[in-house]
């Protein structure tokens, strides 16, 4: 199909779906940025400014998606599609709240991360804020009648690299570090949630493709 029934009524419905997924790929960014920022000086003002960003852009998501919502009972023809989308819409906002949920509790317990691990550890976040803007590409490429098929693989790739890397990580953390138990498994309930968000892009994937299929795009 070249067009989903979705956009056929309204143009503006695909503008606030399109900010959605921007918003997500932007906090993605500005999450690894103050990831960094944590890792060279800690909880100092830029972090500080970097999470307020990321939660006004959760916030503004918030009410992107109940307009989507809204929009989509009113607009959309197809009950099936209608949550089917839903279904992803709400998916992809768990990915922005686990950015700001995450900034949250960095700024909270202030874990003293070892610079044996910083750069693996950077590493890491790059490929997972990667691994969900793929994944957003792709849905918004199926929104609009395009393949995804591309991003959807990408997404797989770069999770599997991710796995990888946090595996290393951890090994280094019980391994390779000389630290007590205690910091030990703080670092690795850092390191798994980190690791989660490109499980959480890989979810999000798996349904894209059974869309793609069920709806023949």
């Amino acid at each position: 199909m070249s067009e989903l029934v979705l956009f056929k009524k309204t143009r503006e419905l695909e503008g606030k779906i399109t900010t959605f997924l921007m918003n997500i790929i932007q906090s993605g960014f500005l999450f690894t940025r103050a990831l960094e920022t944590y890792f060279a000086n800690g909880v100092k003002d830029e972090f500080l400014d970097l999470k307020a960003k990321v939660s006004a852009l959760e916030a503004e998501n918030d009410s992107l998606r109940r307009d989507v919502e809204s929009q989509l009972y009113v607009q959309m023809l197809l009950p099936d599609m209608r949550s089917d989308i839903l279904r992803m819409i709400e998916g992809c906002d768990k990915i922005i709240n686990k950015y700001e949920t995450d900034l949250i509790l960095m700024s909270v317990e202030r874990p003293k991360i070892p610079t044996a691990l910083k750069e693996n550890l950077e590493q890491m976040i790059r490929v997972n804020i990667d691994c969900v803007s793929a994944m957003m590409s792709g849905l918004k490429a199926v929104l609009g009648g395009m393949s995804a098929s591309d991003f959807i693989q990408q997404v797989y790739v770069l999770e599997h690299q991710v796995d990888l890397l946090a595996m290393n990580l951890k090994q280094q953390v019980f391994q390779e570090l000389k630290l007590p138990l205690a910091r030990q498994l703080q670092l690795k309930e850092f390191i798994y949630s980190i690791e989660k968000i490109s499980d959480m892009a890989e979810d999000m994937a798996d349904v894209l493709s059974v869309f793609v299929v069920k709806h023949e795009i």
